[in-house]
């Protein structure tokens, strides 16, 4: 107990205690900066149907932004949209460009260390682009050659997913936000495949008789999707997971993305029990 009254163990304590103080209120000061501000600035990239960006106009739509804007209002913020790529989406929350990452990101364990991902908003798999003629593929397996190039959007989860799948291949990694990007490398023969998410790959081969879609029946690396915010930003991501939840459970956000056609992705239903007292008939069904 003597040690514990030293000058020097006390001055570290309280330091120690100050430090921790200090980063609390740092980490709270994000929403209470929103809501004081009435303003929020969210990152974004265009990737239909989540994100659409009007060529024209500059206007966004889409049920991410949707559901965002309904999120926001509920509290009397307005958000301000900064866009950005996939490469760059984590330095924007990081350098303080903007406070939320809004791109429907495939939450991986090597983005996790330079971000922190709200609860899965929904989920989705992969598929392949190849020209319709190439049968040298029918597996992922075969992607996994010499002399394979395998186009991909640069930042892009797909990438990290190639690089350690596929090593023997080489990879195209596209400086883009388009994520149909790869595909067209696949159109233009500049690659042999092209990997994106599901449902962009199957919007793509919708529309270009030819090339292939070669899992669009059994989509492989299925994933959770979630929006972002800067590590340690804790009372901000509370705010969000709420709202997530809030969103899907009620149905609104299902309900906004009705509006824009199938999004070929899925989400997690709970499976809810009765809690407490149930009736007889209700007991007896169990």
């Amino acid at each position: 107990m003597k040690l514990l009254r030293h000058p020097l163990v006390l001055g570290g304590i309280m330091a120690a205690l100050a430090l921790s103080a200090h980063v609390q209120t740092a980490q709270a000061q994000v929403m209470d900066r929103i809501l004081r501000d009435k303003s929020i600035k969210v990152g974004f990239i265009p990737a239909p149907p989540g994100v659409i960006k009007d060529p024209a106009s500059g206007e966004l739509g889409g049920y991410y932004v949707d559901g965002l804007r309904y999120i926001f209002s509920t509290i009397g913020v307005e958000p301000e949209f900064v866009e950005t790529t996939w490469a760059n989406f984590a330095a924007g929350l990081q350098s303080g460009q903007f406070d939320l990452s809004m791109a429907g990101t495939f939450a991986t364990i090597q983005r996790a260390a330079a971000v922190e991902f709200t609860k899965p908003i929904h989920y989705l798999g992969y598929s392949a682009i190849v020209k319709k003629d190439d049968d040298r593929f029918g597996t992922l397996a075969d992607f996994n050659k010499e002399g394979v190039k395998i186009a991909v959007v640069q930042g892009g989860a797909a990438q990290e997913y190639v690089r350690e799948n596929f090593p023997a291949a080489t990879i195209v990694a596209l400086s883009t936000g388009n994520l149909t990007a790869p595909f067209i490398e696949v159109s233009s023969g500049r690659a042999d495949v092209g990997i994106e998410d599901a449902w962009q790959a199957r919007r793509y081969a919708s529309v270009q008789p030819g090339v292939t879609d070669l899992f669009q029946d059994n989509p492989y690396n299925l994933l959770p999707i979630a929006w972002s915010v800067k590590r340690g930003n804790q009372d901000l991501l509370n705010f969000m997971n709420t709202s997530i939840d809030f969103m899907l459970l009620t149905g609104r956000w299902e309900r906004m993305a009705h509006d824009y056609g199938m999004t070929g992705r899925f989400y997690d239903r709970p499976n809810l029990q009765p809690f407490g007292m149930v009736t007889e008939d209700a007991a007896a069904k169990e």
